[in-house]
Order: C-alpha cells, then structure tokens, then sequence
C-alpha cells in the first residue's frame, strides 16, 4: 500500500472471529494494551479497515476498550464508505428510494431473522452470508425475490465480481467479502 512505508511501525492485533464474548473482551483488552504504550510516547495510531470504521467494525470494540482502560488517550475516526453503499454504486443502483425501509443485518445466524427482515423492509442488505448462501437463496426462491437479489463480492476492487438475478444460481462459492442487496 501506498500509504503503509517502511518507516511505519505495523502492530499485528489480533481479533478473533468467535460469538465467545469472554474471548472477545480478552482480545480487545489486549489489542487495547498493546496499541496504549504508543500512543503514550507521543505516537500516532493508525486502525486501518475495509469499508467506515464505524459501521460493523472490530476497531469500535478497539476504541471503546482504549478508552475505558486509557480514558486520556485521544481517538479520531475518519469516516469511509460502508459495503452497503458501495455494494449500490458498484450495482449502479440507489440503495433505498422515497419511504422505502431498509434492513440491514451484520450477519445471519437464522433464516428467522431473514424472513423477519423480509417482512419488515422493500430493502434488505446481508453482510458475511457467503457461509449460509444456499439457505438464503432457497428463502429468497420461496419469496420470489431472486430476479432483484444481487450478491457483490469485493465491492469497488479490482477483482470485484457481481452476480444479478440469482435464478439460476443455487450454489456460488463466495469469499467473506461477499455482500447481499434484495430488493
């Protein structure tokens, strides 16, 4: 990356992908620990993340555990764009237009959840679902809803990858970076 130069220091933190909240704590607290003596010496820290750092991300978890621990230590957040959005750009479609309601879910630990969301909103967006796709393409089927259901995966980077009408397309090998909009 243009912006990361031997000059930088980079701090491998570590944040496990676990619903533990007990683990969780623990990483944060010790990212938090980790991140705090720089920051002492007169340091900037730098938390560089896909998509805003506000919406859904491991660095809020970071900041509040900082500040809990280190309440002196200063934060600043630069916003950026979050999936969702770009996921709309990259289709070429607005988001949500007029009144309509929009639903989105971080992740998808039930189908119930999905059926809610469908019921609740004329938008749904579904963030990390490339491990349950095929449970979420079958809902959709039953809704009617796979002609305007798009999957984005990479949004805005080079490899980006985009899939409209999922009709005919039960079973996609999608990365983690892969991102749903139904409409």
């Amino acid at each position: 990356s243009p912006w990361i130069t031997p000059e930088h220091i980079q701090l491998p933190l570590t944040f496990p992908y676990t619903q533990d909240e007990a683990e969780l704590e623990l990483a944060w607290k010790i990212a938090a620990e980790q991140v705090a003596p720089h920051l002492s010496h007169g340091q900037d820290v730098g938390f560089i993340c896909e998509g805003d750092i506000s919406f859904y991300s491991t660095f809020t978890y970071l900041a509040q555990t900082l500040q809990q621990l280190y309440p002196h230590a200063k934060v600043e957040t630069i916003p950026g764009v979050c999936s969702p959005m770009s996921a709309a750009a990259a289709l070429g479609l607005p988001l949500t237009v007029r009144s309509q309601r929009l639903v989105i879910l971080p992740a998808l630990y039930s189908m119930d959840d999905l059926e809610t969301a469908l019921n609740t909103a004329e938008v749904v967006v579904l963030m990390k679902m490339s491990s349950v796709y095929e449970q979420i393409w079958a809902v959709l089927q039953r809704y009617g809803l796979l002609k305007t259901s798009y999957v984005v995966e990479w949004a805005t980077h080079p490899h980006q990858k985009i899939y409209r009408d999922l009709s005919d397309r039960p079973h996609l090998p999608l990365s983690y970076f892969s991102i749903m909009v139904i409409q």
